[in-house]
């Protein structure tokens, strides 16, 4: 597979650029509808936030620009800028785990810092009109954050040779915390809060929380920087125990 990639035209890319990241906002949009189907009696909020045009139209230009920045991650990729290498079992499992750490503190920094109130009204404040969310939540930024965020993944690239079976692993986790996330519905047990490693994993009502006030819970996929730097919601705890709204 790599090697084909790497002999690809600029135009071959893009179309399975493109075509990836379209397969992953259909998944996304698939498994977000599937977990509140699925879980009907712990849902988050009472309501979907209504699909306005807006939200369409910025979900599927988010869409083309991840297929951009992929595009661009492939140019230096082919030029040997970044490296990306076979694969083996442990490498893909530190691999993933190393990139999904270093951009859990990646993006709670650029978190934090769209929440600045000259950024926040610029760019931020756009995802925030979902003060509920509904299953294309999570592609409803403003362009400059989809870039933003892009960057941060090549920026990490660049000093970290990685594997593609880690580099896909990550990236599968990514999509995975950002659909339940805004998934509006609370899938993992309460029984998590109990176990010590476990327990900080970013939750939906983790990120529901965040929408909710926007003051506090910043992580993606662990709580360990808020819990670190003093954001984490002090009523995180309660909401996650509490008897979900019922249908």
């Amino acid at each position: 597979m790599l090697e084909q990639l790497r002999a690809a035209s600029l135009a071959e890319a893009w179309l399975f650029f493109l075509a990836a990241n379209g397969g992953i906002f259909a998944g996304s949009v698939l498994l977000c509808r599937g977990l509140g189907a699925w879980f009907p009696r712990k849902r988050l909020f009472d309501r979907w936030e209504a699909l306005r045009p807006i939200d369409v139209i910025a979900a599927l230009t988010s869409v083309i620009l991840n297929a951009g920045v992929s595009v661009g991650g492939w140019l230096l990729w082919t030029n040997d800028v970044i490296t990306i290498g076979p694969t083996s079992l442990w490498r893909t499992v530190f691999d993933g785990l190393a990139m999904l750490l270093a951009m859990d503190l990646g993006m709670y920094v650029f978190h934090r810092l769209a929440h600045r109130p000259s950024l926040y009204r610029l760019f931020h404040g756009f995802h925030h009109r979902h003060e509920a969310t509904n299953p294309i939540s999570l592609f409803v930024l403003h362009p400059v954050e989809v870039v933003g965020f892009g960057a941060l993944m090549i920026l990490f690239l660049l000093v970290y040779p990685m594997t593609l079976g880690g580099l896909i692993g990550y990236l599968t986790l990514n999509v995975l915390f950002g659909t339940i996330g805004h998934s509006g519905v609370e899938p993992f047990p309460r029984s998590l809060r109990c176990i010590p490693v476990a327990r900080l994993v970013g939750t939906s009502t983790f990120h529901a929380e965040h929408h909710e006030h926007p003051d506090y819970n910043f992580g993606f996929y662990t709580l360990f920087w808020d819990m670190l730097f003093g954001t984490l919601d002090p009523e995180y705890d309660k909401r996650f125990k509490q008897e979900p709204h019922q249908e």
